[in-house]
């Protein structure tokens, strides 16, 4: 059943005038009064609509977009793609940033509904047990973009993380790579470290190549974890005598080519870099990156059709993880290596 201001009145056994007095002048009420307002609307999970307002008729869609870190170097991509598809589509757009913090994600999910959003694009983070309380609490369809459901209950765009690692180590013995090292991500990071790491360490069994942990070296995804990891690598490089290093982003690929850079070790003569991502700046470096490319734009665009989609059918359910296709680009950080090299 869907709750209205004249469910609260009634539970609360008030008129409606005062009920919207309450959410929109609450001075205006005496205390006690706004009080039993307040308790009723928060037992039935009603969330008041603040741009509302009298103001329901002759409006567009709007598309909240619950972003985990504005400041990401992919964001403004996947925001191109958001935007570009809400203008096509005669949508409004309406941006929560995160800041890496799961409890303001939560705050973020109802500050959204309650600027009167008809659909949320949740992106990046891992679906924490506790939202899903929330999102089933918001009566709006909730769309997934680089990030994916482990419940299944909710739709979610990416890549196939695990194949493009796959693919990234293929490409590096295709060009004569025999020792691959790895700068991975978190292992309990579930939405790409885990499955960066295993789609690197299956290649590493299937093209029979050397695999320990002293090949493999973990970051958090930014430039100086990269560069941090990659000392590491260096230091047992001795041992493992990789001639190529994938990593798990292209922010910790960039660190990895300078900390290479400050150890006098050749990118990629002596030893080749291959990044994930294609963030703007990996065509910026020198030498420029090699990495797969995520088609961010193309993620958030489908996000929005797919809300569309909802709109459209309200009473459907839709679930399912849609892996978008990903693809290696050629730069300058690897180096094509004979199979009897040293």
């Amino acid at each position: 059943m869907k709750v209205t201001i004249r469910t609260i009145a009634e539970q609360a056994g008030v008129s409606v005038p005062t009920v919207s007095r309450v959410f929109n002048s609450p001075e205006l009420v005496n205390k006690t009064t706004r009080e039993r307002v307040l308790k009723v609307a928060e037992d039935l999970h009603f969330f008041p609509n603040d741009r509302a307002r009298g103001l329901r008729n002759a409006r567009k869609p709007i598309v909240g977009v619950l972003a985990w870190q504005i400041k990401d170097f992919f964001f403004g991509e996947l925001l191109s793609g958001i935007n570009k598809a809400a203008m096509q589509e005669d949508f409004d757009v309406l941006l929560f940033d995160a800041q890496l913090d799961s409890k303001r994600g939560m705050e973020g999910l109802v500050f959204l509904k309650r600027q009167q959003s008809d659909g949320i694009i949740f992106t990046s983070s891992p679906v924490l047990d506790e939202y899903y309380d929330v999102i089933s609490r918001l009566h709006v369809p909730v769309v997934l973009a680089l990030t994916e459901d482990n419940q299944n209950n909710l739709s979610s765009f990416k890549i196939d993380d695990t194949k493009a690692s796959f693919d990234a180590v293929g490409y590096l013995v295709a060009r004569g790579h025999r020792a691959v090292a790895m700068i991975s991500g978190p292992i309990e990071d579930t939405i790409a470290g885990n499955s960066r790491y295993r789609g690197f360490r299956e290649a590493c069994f299937h093209y029979r190549l050397p695999f320990d942990e002293d090949y493999v070296a973990f970051g958090d995804y930014r430039y100086e974890h990269g560069y941090r990891a990659m000392q590491k690598l260096i230091d047992n490089r001795a041992k493992t005598a990789f001639t190529a290093v994938f990593a798990g982003s292209d922010e910790m690929a960039i660190g990895a080519i300078r900390c290479l850079y400050d150890n006098h070790i050749k990118v990629p003569e002596e030893v080749s870099v291959v990044g994930f991502d294609n963030v703007p700046i990996s065509d910026m470096i020198t030498p420029k990156l090699t990495t797969i490319v995520q088609p961010f734009e193309q993620i958030g665009m489908e996000a929005v059709f797919h809300l569309k989609k909802a709109f459209a059918n309200p009473g459907e359910s839709y679930s399912g993880t849609h892996f978008l296709p990903h693809r290696i680009i050629e730069r300058e950080s690897v180096f094509t290596r004979s199979y009897d090299s040293s």
